[in-house]
């Protein structure tokens, strides 16, 4: 179901999500943040740009999980990204944005990047969530079923990246394989998933 509009007692419920994940011991991106409440201050921002730039879907009108997914050569009007600066500048220090942007150059080329420089289509999930209170009742599945079932539409992969391994083990309990591992230093390793379809456009492969 895209959603068009949505009030902020949600958007805040996805920022909760991610801003208080437990990691373990390991760091995820988070650590990019001075705290837990500036995390999800940034992850509301993105959410709210997910939904500006229509791509933001939920289960249901019950909004029991988020996912925003950009299809290959959707377009994106620029206007939409403005809540996400808005969020990146209400979150971080201009020094905290500059370490982050050089950690991420140090991890490499993500697997988006790859496909991108050959100009092979794809499907990007840019966003998962399923709030507290929907945690571990099947949502997870339902929603990248949507980015799923697109995928076979089209005959192109779905693709993923993800801060964390216990993150990375669910996505591929959920029908994902793992393509690359990238270090980013103090902020850990980011891990990049992709789901082929089962009858692919071409036959190029990476």
């Amino acid at each position: 179901m895209l959603v068009h509009s949505l009030e902020d007692r949600y958007i805040e419920s996805i920022g909760h999500a991610f801003g208080y994940y437990d990691y373990g011991e390991e760091k995820g991106l988070a650590s990019a943040f001075k705290d837990r409440d500036r995390t999800a201050v940034y992850i509301c921002g993105f959410a709210r740009a997910m939904l500006q730039a229509g791509l933001l879907s939920a289960t249901s009108p019950c909004y029991e999980g988020f996912i925003a997914y950009k299809l290959p050569g959707q377009k994106i009007r620029p206007s939409a990204f403005l809540p996400l600066f808005q969020g990146v500048f209400r979150s971080m220090t201009l020094a905290e944005l500059l370490r982050f942007a050089r950690a991420m150059k140090q991890g490499g080329a993500s697997l988006r990047d790859q496909y991108d420089k050959r100009k092979a289509p794809y499907i990007f999930v840019g966003m998962l969530c399923v709030p507290e209170a929907y945690q571990h009742q099947g949502y997870m599945r339902k929603l990248l079923d949507m980015a799923y079932q697109e995928g076979e539409r089209l005959g192109v992969p779905v693709i993923l990246e993800t801060d964390a391994m216990s993150k990375c083990e669910k996505y591929q309990h959920l029908g994902m394989e793992l393509a690359g591992t990238r270090d980013v230093g103090a902020f850990g390793k980011l891990y990049d998933l992709i789901r082929y379809p089962e009858k692919p456009a071409s036959k190029e492969v990476l």
